[in-house]
């Protein structure tokens, strides 16, 4: 172990709770033939956290060809995954679960979205391209020895969200960490110190370089995390929000509708007042379909006198099921879309052919005008009633 880790080293943590015996088997054959295997990123955070990581990313100083090596000699399977950038994938000797595996890096060119990167075998050098101080500490699979070079204990104990070194050089590396920073001082409910935020505000007009979809699963992951009027808040007072396309009005209506959804989209929605709003930010942040979809949906019907009638009649008028139950949920109607089960309308296009209707729009506009009527009966008219209901309409016109 070199002297930079064994200053670095701040405590030990247990992980037999995480450790599998593939795990151990990846960890031996490692140790074996002299290299290090360590879990790094969000997962040590957790961890130290006292919670359990939904994802683990595993770090060593071994360069791919070197794993390659060790994976052949103790009989691992593996695929090359992303080998021009460090990384492969081993294949537990038991289970043939994948573990994605990545040899240290440092940057060597940034433009502020992407780095080029070369391989070291400095744990210290690898955590100094870490975005965040708690980001960038790492766990030594063989001992659970905690690795901390940039104090990342400290701060999460103090409740303070830093960045590694200059925030200023942090950004300009990758600018979309400053959606990152307001995310994870979120999470944990810090403050943003005023020299971080001068940083921001400095540096906030770079974010239009950032692909719309990068931004957006920040924005998602910030809406949808605890905390987030918060961040919101910050986002708007440093400039941030303006230069990503994103209106901060209602932050209290925000907060209210989180009682009842996480979904993004619908939190996006408390804060747009039409659908110009939505294609802006649907151009500028990729949205997928289904998404720019549902925020039309919500933006266009949110302002509206509804009750649980008027949302069954929507799912009967062809609305989707969870676009409707978003939208009870938006305006805090207990109406659970996808629980009910819709009447089936009973008069269909051929019924008409045979009262002696041509296809086309005539038989369209017709079956509608039968169908509001079905629906203001609450569904109980029939199809004789309803067939009934157009004969005396046509002698009417007669």
């Amino acid at each position: 172990m070199l002297i930079e880790d064994l200053d670095s080293v701040k405590r030990k943590v247990d992980l037999k709770q995480l450790i599998t015996p593939d795990i151990k088997q990846l960890v031996i054959a490692f140790d074996k033939h002299g290299y290090d295997l360590r879990i790094v990123g969000g997962a040590v955070r957790d961890l130290v956290l006292g919670k359990q990581p939904k994802d683990v990313d595993f770090a060593t100083d071994a360069t791919p060809d070197e794993m390659k090596t060790i994976f052949d000699a103790e009989g691992i399977k593996w695929i090359a995954t992303g080998e021009k950038h460090g990384t492969l994938t081993a294949l537990g000797p038991s289970t043939r679960e994948p573990f994605e595996i990545t040899t240290l890096r440092i940057d060597t060119e940034q433009d502020g979205r992407h780095a080029n990167v070369s391989f070291t075998r400095s744990w210290e050098d690898d955590a100094k391209r870490r975005d965040l101080t708690y980001n960038a500490m790492s766990i030594d699979l063989k001992n659970g020895n905690l690795h901390d070079y940039f104090h990342g204990l400290d701060d999460l104990e103090a409740g303070r969200t830093q960045f590694v070194g200059d925030a200023t050089a942090r950004m300009q590396e990758d600018f979309l960490r400053i959606l990152r920073l307001f995310r994870f001082s979120a999470r944990y409910n810090h403050p943003i110190d005023s020299e971080t935020r001068k940083a921001i505000k400095q540096n906030a007009s770079n974010l239009k370089n950032i692909s719309g979809e990068r931004i957006w699963m920040e924005v998602s992951k910030i809406l949808a995390g605890p905390n987030a009027d918060v961040a919101l808040k910050t986002m708007n007072e440093t400039g941030v929000s303006a230069e990503i396309g994103l209106p901060i009005r209602d932050l209290k209506t925000l907060n209210d509708v989180k009682t009842r959804t996480s979904n993004p989209i619908t939190l996006l929605s408390t804060q747009l007042i039409d659908g110009n709003e939505v294609d802006a930010i649907r151009a500028r942040w990729k949205l997928a379909n289904p998404e720019r979809d549902l925020a039309v949906f919500l933006v266009e019907n949110k302002y509206a006198k509804l009750d649980n009638e008027k949302l069954q009649n929507m799912i009967v008028n062809g609305a989707k099921k969870e676009f409707v139950s978003e939208l009870s949920k938006l305006v805090g109607l207990k109406f659970d879309a996808n629980k009910w089960n819709a009447p089936l309308f009973p008069v269909t296009g051929n019924d008409l052919i045979s009262a002696g209707f041509k296809p086309g729009p005539e038989l369209g506009k017709t079956l509608n005008i039968l169908k509001q009527k079905w629906i203001e009966s609450r569904y109980s008219l029939t199809k004789i009633d309803l067939l009934g209901y157009l004969n005396r309409l046509q002698n009417k016109t007669n």
